[in-house]
């Protein structure tokens, strides 16, 4: 502006005279120029030009109209924001592009605003941010699905296929020690395919990007062969995309559907959709699942490699000379299995272990037969009660009850089972089974041989000759026996006593001695009963020791009922004792004597005379037999 100022200055024809120097006139102007913009220019100015001719403030005027109403325009601009706005938005995009062209650091500074606006907008509406993503998102899970559907029944066809074969019983085994699945392991032996070429190709022009091929595969020109699969594609999508939705596969320039796979007899062609390319690989054979999700996982990475340049491509393929070493991976291949001979001495060995196996599995079934057998033959033994049999640290271990009397458990064992394979743990407990019961009260009771105690039926029956004191020790037993034991039947037992046992007992409880009133000594008249009765009493005893049972005889001291009653008590066991004392004087055995003293509740006549009274004042002597 400086310059065409001073061009007009020195063109005006209604200047200052001729005769000044032109440079000085123009510097005179552009001081003036610099004064209207910022006033402190004229200080420093030297001296002899602050004044200034009033004809150039005319001038000034003259030559500076249009540019003071252009910058009174501007000023007015600037500070109203709508026109300010207004004349800003005509030139942002194109100094959006510009800066986008030159440098990175407008998108940079952009960045952090637009991840907060976008935030936003997503926290107050979420389903604006889900209608945005709907028509990508939708077609990538559907097609996601329909693979995924498609290699789970292909794998469940070939399991059902191979699965009760031979064959499937190899491959069971092999995917039992290499950890995969059954499934997986089918699909390895029986998808057999080769993956001939690969074309990825430009959604945008169709022109060819990369083409990767065997060594030993044969085609056309790869650009004939790109350009024809475009053509498909294209005649496809014109043709039933929008009659029909679109075939398989993901859509390609324009939003549409394209081709996901074409077959020609054995000829496999897989297409897989990227944003800015396409991929589509030539396959013989009947490839597995698993090649699909490689095919994507390929093309992913050649658009996170070379996203830029496949966005800017005019026909230019020297960027992409780098994608055919991604592309290689991808030549897969697998070739069928080949029956592969062995020699019939390598049949040897899985013989041997087969017939090893065999016989250790033979020797465990008859160690677990004799085991049973031994089993069976304890249940059926009375008091045994068998609760377990398991085999624990390579032994047999038998486990459960056991009544003392009943058979040894090892005795049961069969002879060709070694007692060292076998341990047994019992537990005592007392059966109420009748053999059992039958051999307890023949230990127990200690029959005489004039004595037999068999089993009948649910219970026991005693029958024979026995001394009243063993009837009265098995009655006694049998009277302790729990409910629910078998029943003791004594009633054919007879009682048979040795008749000089049953003489002396007779004349031992027949006697008395009296006494006088009040004394505790008997009368002198009694001293020929005494004799008597120590005689008989050796005798008893003679008897019972010779008959092999115990004798007892007790000494009941009595009193009259007159006075007090613990007098009369104490008084009847004192004439006990004395008794007692005079039998031991006459070489009676005082283990067989026991005292005890009635007092006057054991009259012997209830009368008050004294003739009553006097026989009330006595001793009686009784005899009994047990412990």
């Amino acid at each position: 502006m400086n310059a065409r100022l001073s061009l007009t200055a020195a063109n005006e024809p209604g200047g200052p005279a001729p005769d000044e120097d032109p440079r000085e006139r123009l510097a005179r102007l552009l001081l003036e120029l610099a004064r209207c913009v910022d006033p402190s220019v004229a200080i420093t100015l030297p001296p002899t030009r602050q004044h200034i001719d009033p004809r150039l403030e005319a001038m000034r005027d003259v030559l500076l109209e249009r540019e003071q109403a252009a910058l009174a325009r501007l000023e007015k601009k600037l500070d109203d924001p709508q026109a300010f706005a207004d004349a800003v938005s005509g030139v942002l995009p194109a100094a959006f592009a510009r800066a986008a062209a030159q440098h990175d650091q407008l998108g940079q500074a952009l960045a952090p605003s637009v991840e907060r606006a976008a935030q936003a907008s997503i926290r107050k509406n979420p389903g604006t941010m889900v209608d945005i993503l709907y028509p990508v998102m939708g077609p990538a899970i559907r097609k996601a699905i329909a693979e995924t559907l498609d290699g789970t029944l292909q794998s469940l066809n070939q399991a059902l296929k191979y699965g009760l074969s031979w064959r499937g019983l190899k491959w069971r085994i092999e995917a039992w020690r290499s950890g995969s699945t059954f499934a997986d392991v089918v699909l390895r032996h029986t998808a057999v395919f080769r993956v001939e070429h690969l074309f990825l190709v430009h959604r945008k022009t169709g022109l060819l990007l990369a083409h990767v091929a065997r060594d030993d595969a044969t085609s056309r020109d790869p650009q004939l062969v790109s350009a024809m699969l475009s053509a498909i594609q294209d005649f496809v999508r014109d043709s039933f995309d929008e009659s029909t939705g679109g075939a398989s596969g993901e859509g390609s320039g324009g939003g549409g559907r394209s081709i996901d796979s074409l077959r020609l007899g054995d000829l496999l062609l897989w297409c897989e959709e990227g944003p800015s390319a396409f991929l589509a690989a030539v396959i013989h054979g009947n490839p597995p699942p698993q090649l699909r999700a490689r095919l994507a996982e390929t093309l992913g990475a050649v658009h996170d490699r070379s996203g830029v340049a496949l966005q800017e491509f005019e026909g230019d393929t020297d960027p992409f000379e780098e994608t055919t070493e991604q592309l290689r991976p991808c030549l897969l291949s697998q070739a069928p299995e080949r029956q592969r001979r062995y020699s019939p001495l390598l049949w040897l060995i899985p013989l041997v272990l087969l017939a090893l196996l065999g016989w250790w599995v033979a020797q465990r079934v008859v160690e677990r037969q004799r085991v049973n057998n031994y089993v069976a033959a304890l249940q059926e033994q009375p008091g045994i009660v068998v609760t377990g049999a398991e085999r624990r640290d390579d032994r047999w271990l038998v486990s459960g009850l056991r009544d003392p009397l009943a058979v040894p458990p090892e005795s049961l064992l069969p002879p060709k089972l070694d007692p060292s394979r076998v341990a047994g743990r019992w537990e005592p407990y007392q059966a109420l089974h009748p053999a059992i019961m039958l051999k307890r009260l023949k230990a127990t009771l200690d029959p005489p041989p004039t004595v037999s105690m068999v089993q009948d039926g649910g219970g026991i029956r005693v029958t024979g000759n026995a001394s009243q004191r063993w009837l009265d020790k098995a009655r006694a037993y049998a009277l302790t026996l729990p409910a629910g034991a078998p029943v003791v039947d004594l009633s054919a037992l007879q009682d048979v006593q040795d008749p000089d046992f049953i003489r002396l007992r007779d004349a031992i409880q027949a006697r008395l001695i009296h006494f006088d009133f009040s004394m505790p000594r008997p009368s002198a008249d009694q001293e020929a009963k005494l004799d008597a009765t120590a005689a008989d009493m050796r005798e008893l005893v003679q008897v019972a020791r010779t008959q092999g049972f115990p004798v007892k005889v007790n000494i009941v001291g009595h009193a009259d009922a007159t006075g007090k009653d613990t007098s009369n008590l104490a008084l009847s066991i004192g004439r006990a004792e004395v008794v007692r004392s005079m039998l031991r004087a006459r070489g009676v055995d005082p283990a067989v004597l026991f005292v005890r003293g009635a007092g006057p509740l054991e009259p012997l006549r209830a009368g008050a005379s004294e003739d009553e009274m006097s026989m009330n004042r006595r001793v009686s002597f009784g005899v009994s037999t047990g412990d």
